[in-house]
């Protein structure tokens, strides 16, 4: 039997591959531009402001990171899923990520602020190290086998009157499996071929210390580190942060 000239196999298996791409069963993606702007009570949030927190403390909030998980979208035309990890610093501004999604339309968006109990207690030693879950994103606790969720770091001053630099530092990292929260929105999105999707989500840094009834004090507690003790602080930032998360 005569074989095939190795550029001919190239060539049909390209032709291959071109008709596996363009296959009608499989439904076509578009490109998502996943966007968070921090805000303050509205206004867009500096990293240098001292602010006057709900809980009439002022506060200079030096680092917010945190994991967004199993971001989704549903509607009439069913779910998908955007991704399942992604990690978020808006200490410094706004931030975006790429994504794809099938085309359709949407009336929700759902996400988890922190990592689900399946990622949560990964082998990361099986994990890209330069991924959202990678050992090099700086959110693993080798200490306890998991994950930070929510990187919470600043100074703060309980004297509302005071000026200056806030001489106190509070520092809240939630992580385990009992901080994890989720949270659905309601968002209509239309994916249409040959255009892209643009969603932006508000992170309202003041909505960290209050909901309009539960609020986070400094004088109370300011540091949690994933100690068992520290945990009901850890919880109710979590509680507070998963709500602050608005589409703009």
């Amino acid at each position: 039997m005569r074989s095939i000239p190795a550029v001919s196999f190239f060539v049909l298996c390209l032709s291959f591959a071109g008709c596996v791409k363009e296959d009608p069963a499989w439904p076509p993606t578009v490109p998502v531009e996943l966007k968070l702007v921090p805000k303050w009570n509205g206004m867009n949030f500096d990293k240098n402001t001292v602010y006057l927190s709900a809980a009439n403390e002022r506060v200079l909030v030096q680092l917010v990171r945190f994991y967004l998980s199993d971001i989704q979208l549903t509607g009439a035309d069913g779910s998908t899923v955007l991704s399942r990890a992604e990690l978020f610093d808006v200490t410094n501004g706004a931030t975006t990520r790429s994504l794809r999604m099938p085309v359709g339309t949407y009336a929700n968006l759902h996400f988890g602020l922190g990592l689900p109990a399946d990622l949560n207690h990964a082998d990361i030693t099986d994990i890209d190290p330069f991924s959202p879950l990678g050992n090099n994103s700086g959110m693993y606790w080798s200490w306890s086998t998991m994950y930070r969720f929510l990187l919470f770091d600043g100074r703060f001053d309980t004297d509302a009157g005071s000026t200056g630099t806030p001489p106190y530092q509070f520092s809240i990292h939630t992580g385990r499996d009992a901080c994890y929260r989720e949270r659905t929105v309601q968002m209509n999105v239309s994916a249409v071929q040959a255009d892209t999707v643009r969603i932006t989500l508000n992170v309202d840094i003041a909505h960290f210390f209050t909901d309009g009834s539960s609020v986070l004090a400094f004088s109370q507690a300011s540091q949690s580190h994933g100690e068992a003790e520290a945990l009901p602080l850890a919880i109710k930032l979590s509680e507070l942060a998963v709500q602050a998360i608005d589409p703009q």
